[in-house]
Formats: C-alpha cells, structure tokens, sequence
C-alpha cells in the first residue's frame, strides 16, 4: 500500500505543490517602492518571485493592460494579473472568487499615495482599485484608503 501511494505521488505534477500565493512580479530595477509593495505582500503571506527589468512593460502589453490601468509593477498569479500598489485584500478576494469568468486581474492604476509600498506618514488617499476585462474595459471592485476598504462597489 506505501509502495502505490508513494508511485501516485511521485506521478503527480509538481505545480499541484506550489503554494497558491506564488506570484511573479515584473518591475523595474530601480523602483524602491516596488520592493516595499513585496515586503508588504510577503508579511501577508505571499511567495513574491521578483523579475527585473528595463522591459518591465513588455508583460503589460502581453497581458494587453490598457495604459489607464497601468502601474510600475506587474504581477502574475493563478493566471491573474495584479497590476500596481493592489491592497492583499483585493488580491485574496480575487482568488477566492475568480469572478466574474472573463476577469484578466486586478488593479491601482498610477501609484497613490498610502497605498501598500507608497505609504509616506499619515497621508493616505482614496484610491480606486479596480477589476480588469479581457476586452480591455474595467469596473470598480471598491474604493481603498491605504490598504483598509472604505466603500465595496462591485456586486457578485
């Protein structure tokens, strides 16, 4: 019996081990707040492969992100796109749901203030984060101030 259980496991693929928090980030090699957005996201438990470049933005276009949603990083799990300054929230959120079926990710587009990797003392603004389309449109999944949600839009 220890034999065949064995055989089965060691048939398995290896990404049904990966740990589902696993994501590449693409970024800039001289962007400091894009290693603080890391940090921030590896403290909520996320497994960050950073890649840098100076064709950071070549993942954007192959992802097809609008330049309206675009941030200084990008990162990929699950198949998703979590482009900027993104709250864990948001990004768990995502995950969980994997909704609606036509979702390519989500994203802060620009870098605002207070947001996770951008926090600059108390200043925080209110910031959208939003929920990308394959067609290239977006919604509003809610409005954040820092990484706390302060008004949920989208509707499941």
């Amino acid at each position: 019996m220890k034999k065949c259980l064995l055989i089965f496991f060691l048939t398995l693929p290896l990404s049904l081990f990966a740990n589902e928090k696993t994501m590449t980030l693409h970024s800039s090699p001289t962007c400091g707040c894009c290693g603080l957005w890391v940090d921030y996201m590896e403290k909520k438990g996320y497994d960050i492969k950073t890649l840098k470049s100076n064709d950071f933005y070549k993942i954007k276009e192959e992802y097809h992100i609008e330049p309206e949603y675009q941030s200084c990083h990008t990162g990929i799990i699950q198949g998703y796109v979590v482009e900027g300054h993104v709250p864990e929230s948001a990004v768990k959120w995502l995950l969980e749901n994997k909704q609606p079926e036509n979702v390519l990710g989500i994203a802060v587009p620009g870098m605002p203030i207070g947001s996770p990797g951008m926090e600059r003392g108390n200043h925080k603004e209110e910031y959208p984060v939003l929920i990308l389309f394959k067609d290239g449109n977006s919604k509003v999944y809610g409005y954040f101030k820092g990484e706390e949600l302060i008004k949920k839009e989208f509707q499941e």
